[in-house]
């Protein structure tokens, strides 16, 4: 966690240290009393999963939650300083894009998703535990395009009277926002994908298609 402090503090300008420690104190301190009582936790909300080495899905996804908000009032003021205000307010709210659309999604990124039936060489049917919907990992996949709906929004609202650059920011706008729901929606691409998003190998595979279109996009941004 030093480590972590050091870097932030290496990259935010001095006057906006002091913004910046207060929330990653209040948020470290937290996570303290909860590593500090997890057991508690376990017991009362089942922190531990069935079916992966970890915790459960579901609490994963509510600590994402709190990195986001920590992260997004971690880095509202140093850019309110040296962007301003629009720039600052859209990276704030972009942030928050794939956590709610997630969340309201919730179920889909839980534990209930990892057994998946299989059917052996007699034709026998078993349960198999796989990776599942992971949210750690469709949370990263959603990052890039999240950054790409920031800035389209930024320079849609900047450039609002250049019709040319109106209509360009605007396509990538809805582009990536298309592309971020449909990403965020693994059970319906695992409906339409020739592999299993469930497993590491799926989920890999998801990951070579997503460079393939973050690079078809930077072509056509550039």
């Amino acid at each position: 966690m030093g480590v972590i402090l050091s870097f932030m503090l290496s990259v935010i300008p001095a006057t906006n240290k002091f913004f910046s420690i207060r929330t990653f104190t209040v948020s470290s301190s937290l996570m303290a009393i909860f590593t500090y009582k997890r057991d508690w936790f376990d017991e009362k909300y089942g922190l531990v999963s069935r079916y992966h080495i970890g915790m459960n899905y579901s609490v994963i996804f509510y600590l994402i939650i709190i990195i986001t908000v920590t992260l997004s009032l971690m880095f509202f003021y140093p850019i309110l300083k040296s962007q301003g205000l629009k720039f600052a307010a859209i990276m704030f709210i972009s942030q928050y894009i794939p956590v709610i659309f997630m969340l309201l999604r919730l179920k889909v990124f839980s534990d209930e998703n990892c057994p998946v039936k299989k059917t052996d060489n007699f034709g026998n049917e078993y349960w198999k535990n796989t990776l599942g919907y992971n949210p750690i990992i469709y949370y990263l996949i959603s990052f890039p395009f999240t950054m790409i709906i920031a800035l389209s929004l930024y320079n849609y609202t900047t450039n609002i009277l250049s019709s040319s650059y109106l209509t360009s920011n605007l396509l990538y706008l809805i582009l990536s926002l298309t592309i971020l729901f449909i990403l965020l929606s693994p059970d319906f691409l695992d409906k339409v994908l020739p592999f299993d998003l469930r497993t590491w190998k799926g989920t890999g595979q998801l990951i070579v298609l997503i460079v393939v279109i973050l690079s078809i996009l930077r072509w056509f941004i550039i």
